[in-house]
């Protein structure tokens, strides 16, 4: 069985499946396919996985019908019918997939997925930690809760869902270009911010009120310059003095509106910006030797015993951790 690179073109096709299992529970989680037909299926998969994020994108068809019993993904599975249909049984309600239905697949309770034989569709696979990095920036606030979207993906009524599925259609038109690009690893990720952002904020989900709220409030000016100067200036020694003359403002008003915009202060700000840039470092550095400790310092912290408490309260795993798993991804 293959195992990943940083980004891999995928291909494979089989008739047997323990080997559609075990390559799709790579790709999206573990799961159990169930079928009658363990030795005649007509499994095809082509896909590509983007470098940053670890996003896979693909089509996929089991030529059976198959049932796949689906616990703890850490990751998101959304699909969408090229044609045939599929659904979704989760907590008692029954939810069916067409050319105009897609389905979102979270990182939730026991759940199955029926596909039937003549079903070919697109999917894409977010992993779990990446979706919250792309909502903790958008929200200015580490995410640890597990995301749960509207299963049911509308496209007769959503058009922003509609028009994020014809993006996919169109990156899957032109993969065999992507694979071989010399700049995907320079692009990837901006792209993959933009799928996961789009999914978001078009897709219901239990974050949506609060992107609302945040999109609804307009952020002062001396906000936006104070937020503006600690991303820019993140990996320089910044004071609070400094902060103050870059707002212009005094010291309780600034604390005041910052907290109400962020829901922290400025400095606590800048430390978890610190820290989210070093997690993304270290879980997307692979195979690369580069010293903890420098990557540390160079973000401003000088207390190499604190940095790894603080990076554990983040992400419940110690910086060592997170690149080890590079590694392997």
């Amino acid at each position: 069985m293959q195992s990943f690179s940083q980004h891999s073109d995928l291909k494979h096709d089989t008739k047997q499946a323990d080997f559609a299992q075990n390559l799709m529970s790579q790709i999206c989680g573990a799961h159990y396919l169930e079928t009658t037909y363990r030795d005649t299926l007509d499994f095809q998969y082509e896909g590509l996985r983007l470098p940053k994020k670890h996003m896979t994108i693909g089509c996929i068809q089991y030529g059976a019908n198959v049932a796949i019993n689906i616990s703890q993904l850490k990751s998101y599975s959304i699909s969408l019918p090229l044609h045939g249909t599929q659904s979704l049984n989760i907590r008692g309600e029954r939810h069916q997939s067409n050319e105009k239905q897609g389905l979102i697949v979270s990182n939730n309770d026991s759940q199955d997925l029926f596909i039937d034989k003549n079903c070919k569709k697109l999917q894409v696979v977010i992993p779990e930690k990446s979706m919250q990095l792309v909502l903790s920036d958008l929200l200015h606030r580490p995410i640890h809760e597990q995301i749960i979207f509207n299963p049911m993906m509308n496209l007769g009524i959503d058009q922003m869902v509609a028009a994020w599925w014809l993006n996919i259609q169109n990156f899957m038109l032109v993969k065999a270009q992507y694979k071989g690009f010399y700049g995907l690893n320079m692009f990837s990720e901006d792209y993959e911010n933009f799928l996961i952002k789009t999914l978001l904020l078009s897709q219901e989900n239990n974050f949506s009120n609060a992107l609302r709220s945040l999109a609804d409030s307009a952020e002062p000016i001396y906000i936006q310059k104070v937020k503006k100067f600690l991303i820019e200036h993140a990996q320089e020694n910044i004071t609070a003095e400094m902060i103050l003359n870059v707002a212009g403002v005094s010291k309780s008003k600034l604390y005041e509106q910052f907290q109400h915009y962020y829901g922290t202060s400025p400095i606590a700000f800048l430390k978890k910006y610190r820290l989210q840039k070093i997690y993304q470092t270290l879980s997307i550095r692979q195979q690369q030797d580069f010293s903890i400790s420098k990557l540390a310092y160079d973000w401003g912290f000088s207390h190499l015993s604190r940095f790894s408490q603080e990076y554990r309260e983040e992400f419940g795993e110690n910086p060592s951790e997170t690149k080890a798993k590079s590694l392997f991804n």
